[in-house]
């Protein structure tokens, strides 16, 4: 009998194996077609902020102020960045070279780190859901899911080195260990444990708000719904006091924990327990009566509840509080409304639809729900947590599409619960039809209840002979009257006995259903059916899961194309042109561009760029929105301070004219003389389909060179920009700024021009050159959502 939980234990462990070599299989596709190259626009950033840190060590690392990016005012990196990928990267690559005797470069390492870190978060994901629902099947079920999750693979290729690729796995691993600190009152050390991981996780990724947010929601829940303890205070303590001073010590994070709005949820949960505590310490050591304890929770509470007004109220005047980020803002209000046009330009930023979810959960859509209701029957602290994950998650993944990278853990564990403990009860009716064939009991379930029965009535009669020996002095509650005793056994009647008692009616006639021979054959057919479903359900979501992972995995610098003729090509346009400029430009070179390009054009042109995916400065992106979208003559006004060569995508697609209406957007935001009277710029963009253009399009500079000698009769002023390279498939085209200021760019390289913040001091932001055109005089920030208003362009 030992031996059947031992095989099934090793057959769980065996199903996880397999999920992890799966995660790790199927992220390797880029790799397999295009070699180990780093994907996308921000891992490239990423890539390069690793090669710093692996030259230059952790001090340098954090006092880095680059001065090749968002020329002329450059960025503070070090300050700036969540930096624990790249210190995870760094340390992977220094082991295996340096203690494994592996050689791999620090290109290969970064490429790989999304595949390895896949793999492990799989298990955890399974550990995790093994923990909550108490079902190890469920957990093996989980982890298989999660492998080939699209929700998951959507941020974690090989080649995609990203901050999510990493996030994940220390997500999993902060909800495994808080969720375990809980399994009983002795487990509460593990708190440490999740607060170490925590600090991990903010050290990875900003998202690290979410996990936050999540755990101080499930240890309120728990408080509220009456199933407080101490060993719940004792974890969420150890927890947020170490997850908080971990946290605090990043440059980029700060005491935004105490301070920022969306982080001080969990501080107030933190100050509940406390009181919580305080309170059943009391109640414990002064063997309280229901009524006393609660009169001190009321007296306790009321004191607090003032004290906390006043110092909110004594706070509030000196700014103490930070408000919402606009991101942030977004999930709680359309995305069109967060008054910032540079975050609602972005596509992740938008409401999730529909198809996204179909596209990235596939078959867990299904399977999801179904382990949601079976999750809410399991009123277990543990598995609370995943009721609320799921919840929490679902509203945030429909307020901002890039979230659904967060349904991926969750909705994998649902479905590993609905696949494991719907497989598991399945199979349990096959083996009972075998019992039945072989001539014994095909249901064990009577036999059971029977001994449970008999075992009860025994501890029964043990504990009543145990009380009278005592002198009767077992009753509930130490230092409980008889009459608080005689209170708290009627406080059980009311709704609870009436559910009982029609539970015991009904119990019996169902029993008798369930385990006659007619209901045996409709519990086989059932489970039949539930095994097919599965496996049917299961194969089409693990082909579809492959093709998605093989479609995502073209690195956007490099992709296949075919001709019109059928034939299959490589395009590297884009490679090309970066790597033309790293060739053949002078090392000093300035190259403007839209800001989705600036981490490319830095990590492999090894070139100075203007703007790029961190959109720190609204100001400085929206310059360059007004460079590009005004008039060719009044575009080089402010382009000749600036640049020495104009980098625009074309060729169709999501090229430049497609972003073109957000640039123009963002620009006006800030310069209102780029559409005057029409905040949204809808009068800048195309009369149809044909692509035919309005004045203010035709004009722009951004139109010019997109369309330079390919569209009849446009061509960029020869006197302003020489057009120097084009890509083979016109996807790419790079134009020389002629008649370039030379004492502007004298006067930026200038080191006394840059605004230091004390002398001597690495942090000194570069500022504007003397002879670059100013805002108009009629300069004012508009309100973005009164713009919203505006008539539609016709």
């Amino acid at each position: 009998m030992a031996a059947a939980p031992m095989l099934s234990r090793l057959l769980q462990l065996v199903l996880v194996g397999f999920a992890v070599l799966s995660a790790y299989q199927i992220r390797l596709f880029a790799v397999k077609n295009y070699g180990m190259l780093i994907h996308e626009f921000d891992p490239w950033f990423n890539f390069r902020a690793t090669q710093y840190l692996a030259d230059n060590g952790a001090e340098k690392f954090f006092k880095w102020f680059d001065y090749m990016s968002w020329y002329p005012l450059g960025r503070p990196v070090g300050t700036t960045i969540y930096p624990g990928m790249q210190f995870s990267a760094v340390a992977i690559w220094k082991a295996l070279n340096e203690f494994f005797g592996v050689e791999m470069s620090l290109n290969d390492v970064c490429v790989m780190t999304p595949a390895w870190f896949g793999g492990v978060a799989t298990a955890l994901l399974g550990a995790l859901t093994a923990e909550c629902s108490g079902s190890g099947w469920a957990g093996a079920a989980a982890a298989v899911v999660m492998a080939v999750a699209p929700a998951h693979i959507m941020r974690s290729v090989a080649g995609g080195f990203d901050n999510e690729s990493v996030a994940i796995t220390a997500l999993c691993l902060t909800f495994l260990l808080w969720t375990r600190s809980l399994r009983c009152e002795k487990s509460w050390p593990l708190g440490a444990l999740a607060g170490v991981a925590y600090v991990y996780m903010v050290w990875v990724w900003g998202g690290y708000v979410f996990v936050l947010n999540m755990v101080g929601l499930h240890a309120a829940a728990i408080a509220l719904s009456g199933n407080f303890s101490l060993g719940l205070w004792k974890a969420y303590s150890l927890w947020y006091v170490i997850g908080t001073a971990g946290a605090i010590q990043l440059p980029v994070v700060g005491l935004r924990p105490l301070k920022s709005l969306e982080e001080l949820g969990p501080m107030g949960i933190f100050l509940l327990l406390q009181l919580l505590a305080y309170c059943e310490v009391q109640r414990q050591s002064k063997a309280m009566d229901a009524k006393a304890h609660r009169a001190l929770l009321f007296k306790v509470f009321s004191m607090a509840a003032g004290a906390g007004v006043v110092v909110v109220a004594m706070l509030i005047p000196t700014g103490y509080f930070g408000p919402l980020s606009a991101r942030v803002a977004g999930l709680f209000v359309k995305h069109t409304k967060t008054g910032n046009p540079l975050v609602d330009s972005v596509a992740e930023h938008q409401p999730a639809s529909a198809d996204a979810y179909w596209a990235h959960l596939h078959m867990l859509c299904y399977f999801a729900p179904a382990g949601f209701v079976l999750s809410l029957f399991r009123t277990t602290r543990a598995n609370y947590f995943l009721v609320l994950y799921a919840l929490t998650a679902y509203y945030f993944a429909n307020k901002m599409n890039r979230l659904i990278i967060l349904m991926g853990p969750i909705a994998s564990a649902l479905a590993g619960v609905a696949i494991g403990k719907g497989c598991e009860w399945a199979l349990y009716q096959f083996v009972a039809v075998g019992r039945a064939f072989m001539g014994g009991s095909p249901d064990k379930k009577a036999d059971k209840e029977e001994a449970n029965g008999k075992d009860k009535a025994e501890d029964n009669d043990k504990a009543d002979a145990s009380k009278s020996a005592k002198g009767g002095k077992g009753t509930p509650g130490k230092g409980k009257s008889k009459k608080a005793a005689s209170a708290a056994a009627g406080d059980e009647e009311g709704v609870g006995a009436t559910l009982r008692t029609l539970y015991g009616q009904l119990k019996g006639p169902l029993d008798k259903v369930y385990l006659s021979p007619g209901g045996l054959l409709l519990r086989v057919c059932f489970a039949a059916w539930i095994m097919y479903s599965t496996v049917t359900y299961l194969a089409s979501f693990w082909e579809y899961s492959h093709r998605f992972a093989e479609q995502i995995s073209q690195p956007s610098i490099i992709f296949k194309g075919r001709l019109h003729s059928g034939e299959e090509i490589m395009v590297t346009d884009y490679l090309d042109g970066y790597n033309w400029l790293r060739e053949n430009t002078a090392e000093d070179a300035r190259v403007m561009a839209w800001w989705d390009y600036g981490y490319q054009i830095t990590g492999i042109g090894n070139r100075t760029s203007l703007a790029d995916g961190n959109t720190w400065n609204h100001e400085h992106i929206a310059l360059l929105g007004r460079a590009l979208t005004s008039p060719e003559r009044r575009a080089h006004k402010i382009v000749r301070h600036l640049a020495d060569y104009v980098l625009v995508w074309a060729g169709g697609g999501g090229d430049d004219l497609a972003k073109s209406p957000h640039m123009a957007r963002i620009g006006t935001s800030v310069f209102p003389d780029i559409c005057p009277g029409d905040p949204l710029c809808k009068g800048f963009g195309f009369y149809d389909r044909q692509q035919n253009p309005t004045p203010s399009m035709e004009a722009s500079l951004l139109y010019k060179l997109t369309q330079h000698n390919v569209r009849p009769g446009v061509t960029a002023n020869s006197t302003l920009f020489k057009e120097v390279w084009s890509s083979r498939y016109g996807k790419m085209r790079i134009f020389k700024v002629l008649r370039v200021s030379k004492k502007s760019k004298e006067w930026l390289a200038d080191p006394a021009n840059r605004l230091c913040d004390a002398p001597g001091s690495w942090y000194c932001p570069g500022q504007y050159p003397p002879g670059l055109p100013g805002p108009p005089k009629s300069f004012k920030k508009l309100d973005y959502d009164e713009a919203q208003k505006a008539t539609p362009f016709k």
